[in-house]
């Protein structure tokens, strides 16, 4: 007779998995990747150590799976905001604000990946470098587009999005570490703002638009 897992039992599964991510998250928060050992998680989750390598590899692929779980998450919100937006502008806006508001509302989960991961793991800190660089060919095409239509002056669109992600990735990992600015997202209006300035936008509202 071939065993079929029923519907309660994938649920307690994936509870028990969940516990596991969220005690891992807050422990390699807390305590960095090498300060953290699965015997850690295993106690913040409340499971045998040896429960954890029924759904993890080892460490490494649990921090792994973190990253990648925040990673993925940014890019889903702000694909979904760029959806609503309509013009350069309103994507440049709308694709910062999403990227600000996921990691406010996940610190933990932000740590992990932007402060944590370049001295856990050589593939993980090649995939924030990824994130970084996706964020920045967006800004790029946004940038050209509104330099073709005449929105923007003329520039090094490429140099630009550089530029536009640098800082937004400065202020994140200054809220990160200093614990300023307090309020990511309040603060990313104004960033907003000054690097929409930064890129030959006339303040909101002398020009028209929204």
């Amino acid at each position: 007779m071939v065993y079929r897992r029923t519907k309660k039992v994938d649920q307690r599964l994936e509870s028990r998995l969940q516990a596991i991510m969220q005690a891992a998250r807050e422990e390699f928060a807390r305590n960095g990747f090498y300060g953290t050992s699965i015997k850690d998680i295993a106690r913040r989750a409340g499971v045998a150590v040896g429960t954890i390598y029924l759904y993890l590899r080892n460490k490494e692929s649990l921090f792994a799976a973190l990253v990648n779980e925040a990673y993925e998450m940014v890019l889903e919100r702000i694909a979904r905001a760029r959806k609503n937006a309509v013009g350069g502008r309103q994507k440049l806006k709308a694709s910062m604000e999403a990227a600000l508001a996921v990691l406010q509302e996940h610190r933990d989960l932000a740590r992990v990946m932007l402060v944590q991961s370049p001295a856990g793991h050589p593939a993980v800190s090649e995939q924030l470098y990824d994130l970084l660089r996706r964020l920045a060919r967006l800004v790029e095409e946004d940038v050209r587009e509104e330099m073709e239509r005449g929105a923007l002056p003329p520039q090094d669109a490429r140099l630009a999005s550089l530029a536009f992600v640098g800082t937004f990735y400065q202020v994140v990992m200054g809220w990160l570490k200093d614990g300023y600015p307090t309020d990511l997202t309040a603060a990313g209006k104004d960033l907003i703002a000054y690097n929409l300035r930064g890129l030959g936008y006339p303040p909101e509202g002398e020009d028209g638009n929204a």
